[in-house]
């Protein structure tokens, strides 16, 4: 079949996993999505991946992930004299950072009585934030490069030693940690949410003016649509005709047989300018804003809400609403209200 619709689709994904191995699953799972190649995923094919991602500046596919640590005082080292205190220390690093402080949230907790100071960031802005930190503030960067690298050993490298004064208790915050933090107190704003969106490349153009979000999105330059057919989102209009086993209409409507003499019109274009040996990333100039698109999206509570106070509106087109709605079940189901 040249041409085939399916309806617009939203897949959770959950939150973004604060375990290196799962770290690395999931950004391969969103970066193979833009070249369409997923059946290249195997057991052992993830951390190559990520690393082959990190050595090329691809760095946009990192954000699809999240490492919370949790700083605690360390009970083996007391309060001994020049020692400073967690509080002391995350209101010092808070300054260090300073103009990378919007690619970090911050927060500070309260377990058994003591304080903790959670700092939290992709992979992107790990990255960065190092980067800063070590032209700026060497101290900082030796401290956190020191726990990046024991903690997420496939990833950073462990090259700086730790400083005497800065000797606390860092882990990473595991995932559960985080949504329950957020319940109580939605200003820590800690954990990362990803979902799978499939809609058309019109509405991923909306999606995408929401920037404190991070996307990966499938990418027409490097998909050859003459190997596998075009895929088009189904109008709304063609609702009531639409057979979802058969991804096909039922009966012969004229609008459905008009929507699918326009689409193999246009893919029929495309076909002949691969032929004539134009490559995918010049051949779709012609493709329709209607084309199907996957796209991983991420971001905090923060972002998603904001997201959906704009999206789930009746000014908004129906297909982003359609998607806006069922990431505010998404959200009310793990115990996020909406307003």
């Amino acid at each position: 079949m040249k041409v085939r619709f399916v309806r617009t689709s939203v897949f959770p994904h959950g939150l973004a996993p604060s375990e290196e191995k799962r770290v690395f699953q999931v950004i391969e799972r969103c970066g193979r999505t833009a070249y369409k190649s997923e059946d290249r995923i195997t057991d052992d094919s993830a951390r190559s991946f990520v690393l082959m991602l990190k050595k090329h500046g691809h760095l946009s596919v990192l954000e699809h992930s999240n490492i919370a640590l949790r700083i605690r005082e360390n009970p083996a080292r007391g309060n001994l004299p020049g020692i400073p205190s967690v509080q002391e220390f995350c209101e010092s690093l808070r300054k260090n950072v300073r103009e990378r402080s919007a690619y970090h949230r911050t927060c500070n907790t309260y377990e058994n009585g003591g304080l903790v100071f959670v700092i939290a960031a992709n992979l992107r802005a790990w990255i960065e934030t190092l980067e800063y930190l070590k032209q700026e503030a060497t101290r900082y960067y030796a401290f956190l490069g020191h726990h990046l690298g024991r903690l997420f050993p496939g990833f950073f490298q462990q090259e700086t030693s730790l400083p005497d004064d800065f000797r606390y208790d860092v882990s990473t915050v595991p995932e559960g940690f985080q949504l329950e933090l957020l319940r109580k107190d939605p200003r820590s704003d800690l954990p990362v949410f990803i979902f799978k969106l499939v809609c058309d490349r019109g509405i991923t153009h909306e999606i995408v003016r929401h920037r404190v979000l991070s996307f990966t999105q499938e990418s027409t330059r490097y998909v050859n649509y003459g190997n596998t057919g075009m895929t088009l989102i189904l109008p709304e209009e063609l609702e009531p005709f639409y057979n979802e086993e058969r991804m096909g209409f039922t009966g012969d409507d004229p609008r459905a047989q008009e929507w699918i003499r326009r689409g193999e019109i246009i893919f029929d274009w495309y076909q002949a300018d691969i032929a004539r040996g134009l490559r995918p990333e010049i051949a779709r100039d012609v493709l329709p804003n209607l084309l199907k698109s996957e796209i991983f999206v991420s971001g905090r509570w923060s972002g998603w809400s904001h997201f959906i106070s704009l999206r789930d509106s009746r000014q908004a087109h129906p297909r982003i609403r359609f998607i806006a709605k069922e990431v505010r079940r998404y959200f009310e189901s793990v115990g996020l209200a909406t307003a």
